[in-house]
This record gives C-alpha cells, structure tokens and sequence, in this order.
C-alpha cells in the first residue's frame, strides 16, 4: 500500500504529526507500520479490539481533514482505505458493548465506506461511490439488528457525550438519493429520498431538526414559495446559533446562513442575503481550518445573488474564488488545470465539487462573450466529464453521465465554433469536430471498446493473449450481480493491468496505437479521420467527406466536414428553424409516419423545410462524394437524399451514409470481417403475412445458394445466432418500433419480439451487411448526446459492419425490387453506398414520389 506525495503545511500533515504523538494511538501512524499492511499482523496480534477502536477514529479523521479541509483526495483516499481495512480487522463478534463509543464492528464499517464514497463521489467516480454506500446500508442494518438482539435502547456513548443525533444514516440516505439521479436509477433515487425524509423527522437531536427545517425549506424555495422558505430557514439558523452541540457546529450553521441567504435573494434582498452570507464566512473563519466545500459554496450564493442584481457586485469573482476552494497548485502535465487571474496555474482537485461551479461561471462567460475564456472552463468541465463518464462500468450509469454532461459539450463546440468564426484560426474548428465527435461517439466506443478486435500485425502474441484474458477478466466482472468494495478493488486491478498492456501495444506501430485508441474509447480527430479516408477505397465517383452536424442556436445549423485531403475542418453554416423542423419531422416522419400524405399532395412543403439542411452540402463536397452523415436533431429520420439541391435531389448528387459518429470509421476498420463468399443468412415472412416478404427471401437465397429460414423456421435465436457468425443476413419481416422505450423496439420473429435491447448482447466481430426489410425498422429516437436509440443502434452497436434499414413502409413489390437491384449491384464492384443509390435512383424512374422510393437508408460503412 503506497501514498501519494502530501502538500506540505496542509491541515491533514497537522493532525497527522499529532496522532503520531499520541502514545494512545499504539504506535499505529508511524510509516512503518501505517504504510505496510505486511507489518500489520504482529500489530494486530498485541493490540485488543477495544484500543483498535481510537485507531480506527484517527484515520477517519485523517482522511476527513484531507478531503474536507485540504480537498487532497489523493491523500483522503489513502487514508479511507486504511480506514475500511482496519475498522474489518475488528472481530466479528465486536459489537456495541465493547465498544468505547457504544458501536459496534458493522456501525464502524458502514462509515468508513461512507467515507470512502465521498472520496470517490468527490473524484467523480459516481457509480463507485453509490456501490460503496449501498453497502454501507446494509451494515446500518446489520448493526441495527444487533443492538435490538442485544436489547440496547439507549443512544450510543459518542452521541450522548457530542449531543448529536444518528447523522450517520441521515447522510447515508441523502448521499444515495444524489448518486443515484446522477447514474441513473430513478426508482433508487425516490426510494432514498423517501428514507432520508422519514429518518430526519424520527432524529431528536439539534441537527436532525435543523436539517429537517433546511429540507422544507429546500422544498419551498425550489416550489418558488420564497416567503415559505424563509420562515424556514431563520427557524433553522435560529436553532443552529442556540445549539449546544460541539459537533459540526461550522457545517450547520454556515449551511444554514446560505440557504437563508438564498430566500432573501429570491425575496429581492439582495443586501439582506449578501450580509448573511457574510455571516456564512464569518462562522467558517472561525474555524482553524474551514471545509473548504463550504467556503465554495458560499462564494456560489454570493454569485446567484449578485447574477440577478449586477449592480452590487461580479458575479464571476466569487465563481473563481469558488473554484480556488475546488483546488490545488498545479504541476507540469496535471490534468485540469487552468490560469487564475493572477497567474497563479491550479489544477481541479474535488471534481464534483468543482463542476457545477464551472457550469455556472461558463453560463456568466457566455452571456459576456468571452470565447476564450470560456472555452478554456469548458475545457476543463469537459474533462471531469470524461473521467466521470470513465469511473462508470454499467451502461446505464454512463448513458446517464452523457445526458447530464452532455450540454457541457454542446456549449463548448459553440464557443470553439464562434472562436473560428471570429479569429478564421482553423485550430477552433479542429477543437470543435474534437468536441462533437467526444459528446456523440462516446457510447457507442465504449462498446466497441469492448468488441471483438484483432490486434494489427507487429503486436507480440503474449501481448495479445494478456489483453484477451484481461478484458475476459473485466466482462466477468462486470457481469457480476452485486458490485462491493471488493469488485471495485478487483475492476480497478484489471483497469491498470489493460492500462499497462495496451500502452506496451502503441509503443509498437501507428496501426497499433490506432488500436489501442480505440480500446480506450478515444474519439477520433479530424486528422485521424482525414488519413482514413485517403487510404479507404472511396469507390467510383469520387472522394468520401465525413460531415458532422451541430445546431449552434434554435436558428443555425453548422456542418464539420472532412475528407481525406483536408488539412483542417470546413465549417459551413445554414438558416434552419430547429423548432418549426422538429415539428414537421415529428409530425410526418418516425413512429408517427405520414409520407405518403406528404409525398403525395405536400412535396413542396417537404422540399421547402429541407432547402436549408442540404444546401450547404454544395460547398462541403462534390458530385459523385460519398458523405458519411452524422445527424443533429430532428434531422435524424428525415430522408435528406429525397430534398432537392440545385436542378435535382441530393442522393442523385451524392451516395449517403448514416454514422453515429465519424468515430465508426476507425472502429469498424480495425474489427475483424468474418464473413466469407458464402456466408449470407436469409429470413423472411416469420410471421405468414408478408406474402412479397417470402418471395423475396426465397429469391434472394436462391441467388446465394442457401437455404432460407421462411414462416416458422425464422426464430428470434436463429437470427442471434445469423448475426454472430454470418457476413451478410438479410430480414424481410415487421417491424415494432416503441417510442417510449426505443431498445424495447425489435423484429418480429416466428416465436417472439427479438429486441434491440437483446441485439445489444451479441458480442462478435459482426456481419459485414444486415438487412431488415421491415417496416420503419430505421425509425429511432436521439437524445441529447444525439446517441440513436433503436434498432439501428442495437445492430450497430453490437458490431455489424453496414446496416440497411427502412424508415417508413413500404409496399412489398418496392421492396422487394430496390432489395433485387441492391444486390445486383452489389455481386459487381460498386460499394454498398452507390449500390443502394442505384438501387433507389432506378425505382425513381418508375415513380418519382419519394415514398417509393427514398425510404431505404445505409448505416455505418460504405463500403
């Protein structure tokens, strides 16, 4: 067990000089004992649980004096984990009777795992921290039943000498309802905060009353009642002044004061609430060495009120004095660091606490103007997110990170856009394609991340197998049902085994540090972009142009595009109404399809709602490039290559393809194609409706010479098992698409619904093509990280390679010919991109009414 270096002169260095001073202390807290778990066994053997028991407080109090007062998280974490491995040294049978301080073995480890949680919320490690409390409840609980075995009613020892109530599970509660918004889980977060309501209202002491009279407070004020909130509050204030309790006297008072603070600025007091934050400090200075999350969270009051009365002072000032509470100095290297005003470099030490406080300071710099100063807060903002997105392993904890960090992104893109805009600097724009590719690619790397790749040649053979065996390793531990401290020790065990292999692979070659970028869910540059598209085989016709999307406002939609002889990103800009064109997206494409109304009696109306979307693919590419499109909004679902750009439409101009993100390039490159001359798979009419369904499938299957899985044979598990090990599967058959929960949306197979969110499990290398000749089957929703949720992203996700998908119904003597003049086209040269062109280009000059033949969209490669 080794420490990370101390910042000298710090509160933690205090005390700990002082409890190696204390001959109570047995001696524990010097370095060669306290830094050497080896050591520790002879310790235990001469050392009775009963003076165990001030050990165990002094390293609770270390790492709280590192966390709260130095924010030195590194330190703070040494001393959590030292903490919890004492308080586990204690006996089983240790239990509140032999305790000095009336708690038993369970009590003393549910807190340091509270402890330990707070280091790692702090860190942003999130989804750690809610593991480490959860299991921290079940130790309240298990040492609630041994006081009610044992028949103790009376409040421990340590709580009757201090005058407090039972905080302990009060801020246990409170804690998991927090985390458990942030990853996620809605039914935890009612449930905790149910169970932190009903204990502090059965807590009897000072500060359970206080906290209780702050919560109803908290409740008025976000209720817009002030007035309500206020009375509250000064109760609460009122009772912190006249209590007698010793401990966290600061906290409670100061906590009090801020919130009644905030009352008097919504009241339109402002001098009233500045003079009571002054109060706030005034309590905090009081102390040798004040939280320092508290003196942050002062400065941010002091900021909202002067936000809504300017005159009376900077808002900012106080927002980067906040964020100085949030820091350390900063060494060469360190990862979010930025300049103050005086010169001074500091780095973000308590993440968590620091980012709100960014949020709000960028919210300040943007309304003044200040591009580059906010771009560089965002910069850091941004980078906290990506850690935090890091420390989450459950998909559904980092899918809720990207929504909540999403609009961080965003705004971040804007100011680097607006930057080049203003300097005509192409860094900016370069920094821009960084950003957006980060917000919109980050889901979907991390399960490819995860896929089925072969590492490039050059790779040593033992090199490979240790990385085979470690992601093994981490996928079985990700499996796992209950995630404790010790699956968190073993995950982060593996994390730096994966870490260490893959920085020996990248070392080797380009190709492998290619690899490893994309193992480690890097998103891809626009330079990395550019290189791959002039070594891809663009086929006929011409370049391929990647074109990211982006609405800079509710008015202008921006285009990032690059192709392979572009040494710097190309910005283009167009009027588009997001809110008029969400409406009519809305109300004629998806799950609420009117096309064949709209291409019937309204074309104009359809043409004229996308004249600006396409426009700027005049300039952004030739005729005859094939553009890899990454969506924005409610752009997603719209058949673009139906809208007209100059004398004809887009598709006629330009083959297209659909990507999450042009971060899918790189990924499916580098996963390895399985698929050999006759590896195709066919299923059609699974359901013995789709008369055109069965035709085509049998057709088709004749072509490749296999036999085709028709009614009754063409299952849910023959489909899963198609789509990890075949190379080309083709699905004629319905389609359900489920608005409100997108991977419950699925085919119709013989037996059941196959969903996306079963597609999501297959983890192979995928096919090269899948097909699904269905009914609306590219219908999918985005959220704010313009991450596509649906079928189209199951199959992507899951590895396929290319996805042919329809985005409204079609009548099956279409389908079945533009699905004929695919293929056709594709046993010759052409890429799948120009053969679904053809293939739509030539159903046109039988009918040129874009439900016809505009319905059937390329996803992924083009190639």
């Amino acid at each position: 067990m080794t420490t990370p270096p101390r910042h000298p002169g710090s509160y933690g260095d205090l005390l700990l000089s002082k409890v190696r001073e204390d001959v109570n202390l047995s001696g524990f807290f010097q370095r060669n004992l306290a830094h050497d778990t080896a050591s520790w066994e002879p310790w235990l053997a001469g050392t009775a649980p009963d003076l165990r028991e001030p050990v165990v407080i002094a390293a609770q109090a270390l790492s709280i004096g590192y966390r709260d007062r130095d924010h030195d998280l590194g330190q703070a974490a040494f001393w959590a984990e030292t903490h919890l491995r004492l308080t586990r040294t204690l006996p089983a049978s240790f239990d509140p009777r032999q305790s000095r301080l009336g708690y038993g073995r369970d009590h003393h480890i549910a807190v340091a795992l509270t402890g330990l949680a707070r280091v790692e919320a702090m860190r942003g490690a999130v989804e750690h921290a809610y593991s480490l409390l959860r299991d921290a409840e079940r130790h309240f609980l298990a040492e609630e039943e041994v006081r009610d075995r044992l028949g103790i009613t009376e409040r421990p020892a340590a709580e009757r000498i201090l005058g407090t109530g039972g905080d302990f599970r009060d801020d246990l509660y409170a804690q998991l309802a927090e985390l458990a918004v942030q990853i996620g889980d809605e039914e935890g977060a009612r449930r905790y905060r149910d169970l932190a309501i009903a204990h502090r209202r059965d807590d009897p002491s000072a500060y359970g009353e206080i906290e209780e009279l702050i919560l109803r407070g908290r409740f008025h004020l976000d209720g817009d009642r002030p007035d309500i909130a206020l009375r509250h509050f000064q109760q609460a204030v009122d009772l912190a002044e006249s209590a007698e309790t010793q401990m966290q006297v600061a906290d409670i008072r100061s906590n009090a004061y801020r919130y009644l603070a905030e009352a008097y600025g919504r009241l339109g007091t402002p001098r009233t609430a500045l003079a009571t934050l002054d109060r706030a400090r005034a309590v905090l200075a009081d102390e040798t060495a004040p939280k320092r999350n508290r003196l942050a969270w002062v400065e941010v009051s002091a900021a909202r009120v002067l936000r809504r009365h300017p005159g009376l002072g900077d808002p900012m000032a106080h927002l980067l004095l906040a964020l100085e509470h949030c820091c350390l100095p900063a060494g060469p290297g360190d990862p979010h660091s930025w300049t103050t005003a005086d010169g001074r470099r500091l780095r973000v030490a308590a993440p968590a606490d620091a980012w709100p406080i960014l949020l709000e300071a960028a919210e300040i710099l943007q309304e003044r103007g200040h591009l580059t100063d906010l771009c560089e807060l965002l910069r850091v903002a941004t980078g906290i997110a990506e850690e935090v997105r890091a420390g989450a392993v459950d998909e559904t904890s980092r899918l809720a990170v990207q929504e909540q960090r999403g609009q961080a992104l965003v705004t971040l893109a804007r100011a680097q856009l607006a930057l080049a805009g203003t300097t005509h600097a192409p860094q900016h724009a370069d920094a821009a394609w960084q950003t957006v590719e980060t917000l919109r690619a980050r889901t979907f790397l991390d399960m490819v991340g995860d896929a089925a790749l072969t590492p490039p040649g050059g790779v040593p053979a033992e090199l490979a197998a240790r990385e085979t065996e470690l992601l093994e390793r981490r996928r079985a531990l990700r499996a796992a049902p209950r995630r404790d401290s010790g699956f968190w020790s073993a995950h982060r065990a593996v994390e730096q085994e994966l870490a260490d292999v893959w920085r020996a692979m990248a070392a080797r070659s380009p190709d492998a540090a290619e690899y490893v970028a994309t193992r480690q869910a890097r998103p891809t540059s626009h330079a990395e972009v550019a290189a791959l598209l002039r070594t891809a085989p663009p086929g006929p016709g011409g370049r391929v142009v990647a074109v990211n999307m982006l609405f800079l406002d509710d008015a202008r939609l921006a285009f990032l595009a690059v192709a392979g002889d572009d040494p710097h990103v190309r910005v283009a800009t167009a009027r588009v109404d997001r809110t008029r064109l969400a409406r009519f997206a809305a109300a004629n494409f998806g799950s609420a399809a009117r096309v064949r109304e709209l291409a019937t009696d309204m074309e104009d109306l359809f043409q004229h709602e996308l004249a600006g979307v396409v426009a700027p693919f005049a300039d952004l590419c030739e005729p005859g490039d094939t553009v890899v499109l990454c969506p924005a909004g409610p752009v997603h679902n719209v058949p673009l290559g139906a809208a007209r750009l100059g004398q004809d439409v887009l598709l006629a101009r330009n083959p297209l393809v659909l990507s999450p993100s042009a971060s899918l390039l790189r990924s499916r490159r580098l996963v390895e194609r399985r698929r050999t001359a006759r590896s195709y798979a066919v299923f059609g009419d699974p359901t013995g409706d789709l008369a055109g369904a069965r035709r085509e499938a049998a057709e088709l299957a004749q072509r490749w010479g296999v036999l085709p899985r028709i009614g009754a044979r063409a299952t849910a598990g023959a489909l899963l098992e198609a789509l990890a090990t075949d190379g080309t599967v083709h699905v004629a058959a319905h389609a359900a698409f489920t608005a409100d929960d997108p991977l419950a949306s699925g085919v119709r197979m013989a037996d059941r619904l196959l969903s996306a969110r079963e597609i999501l499990g297959v983890r192979a290398s995928g096919p090269d093509l899948v097909t699904l000749s269905a009914c609306e089957s590219g219908v999918y929703t985005a959220d704010g990280a313009e991450d596509p949720m649906g079928l189209l992203r199951a199959l992507l996700f899951a590895g396929a390679h290319s996805v042919v998908v329809s985005l409204w119904k079609v009548p099956d003597s279409a389908a079945y010919r533009l699905m004929t003049a695919f293929y056709s086209a594709l046993d010759g040269t052409a890429s799948k991109a120009h053969a679904l062109r053809a293939a739509a280009l030539a159903l046109r000059e039988d009918s040129d009414r874009f439900d016809r033949w505009a319905a059937f969209a390329l996803a992924g490669s083009w190639l």
